[in-house]
Order: C-alpha cells, then structure tokens, then sequence
C-alpha cells in the first residue's frame, strides 16, 4: 500500500511539473511573440478572426484596426443570433494587442489543453486552440486568426 501512495505522489509531482514547464514555454513564446510584434510598429491593420465552437451567433469577422484601436467590423449580419448587436460584435473583436492578453490570461487558468501558434514575420497568434476540460464534451474553442493587412 505504502508503495503505490509513493508511485502516486511521485507521478502527480511529474505531472504538476511538466505542467508548470509547458506554462513556462507558452510564456515564454508569447513574450517573444509580443515582442516581435511590437517591434514591427503596425497601428493601421485589418485580419479576419474566426471562432469555432459550439456556440450560435456570428463566429467570423474582419477587424479594421486604426491607431491601434479598433475602427469597424465587417461581418455576415445574417448570423446576428437573438439581440446580438454591431457593437456586441465590435466589442468580441480582438486587436492583435487584445489577443495576446487574451492568451496570457488563459496562461493563468487551469486548462486541460492550450496550443497557440503565432504569424513569424509579425508574431501576431494565427490559432489558440482550447480545450478547458478532457472530460467534457463542446466545450473545446478554436480562434483562427488570417488574412493580415497593413492599412497605410
């Protein structure tokens, strides 16, 4: 009995330390990410942000970002899903600045799974893919992040 409470101990101490590792490497990748980011010094651009999900409503949209604030947000309007607004949507809309905020909010949650990938040139996130529970099922969301435009 004492040897399978030490085997136990000893994997959940593995375990809880792989997890703190893979923090640290996410961490570690947004900050360079961020980094890279910033130093190209874009304030006028417009990128397409898709939400899968299971979840109604508008799941894509093109943000036009002027000054590094968000200007306007185009989208199919017939997706709008009971009282959703122009301004609901402008408000979900992420600049690039807000998507890494994003992402390192949920570095500081427990979440079963976070992959994250981010643009090499501009190092804005391309995909953050979560999945919040192994054990429950639809709960997994998918943010694409595509078609980057510099607005001169």
């Amino acid at each position: 009995m004492k040897k399978i409470l030490i085997f136990k101990f000893a994997l959940l101490v593995l375990i809880s330390c792989s997890a703190v590792d893979d923090i640290a490497e996410k961490q570690r990748e947004l900050n360079q990410a961020r980094q890279l980011w910033q130093s190209q010094q874009v304030e006028n651009y417009k990128w397409n942000e898709r939400l899968s999900c299971f979840c109604a409503g508008v799941l894509e949209w093109d943000l036009f970002v002027k000054d590094n604030l968000k200007e306007k947000v185009e989208f199919d309007e017939i997706n709008l899903h009971q009282g959703q607004t122009y301004d609901d949507i402008l408000e979900k809309a992420k600049t690039v600045e807000e998507a890494f905020d994003f992402i390192e909010t949920l570095l500081s949650k427990e979440i079963a799974s976070l992959i994250i990938e981010y643009d090499d040139q501009y190092g804005f996130p391309t995909e953050v893919n979560i999945d919040f529970d192994f054990q429950i099922a639809d709960d997994e969301t998918v943010y694409l992040y595509k078609g980057f435009e510099i607005i001169n």
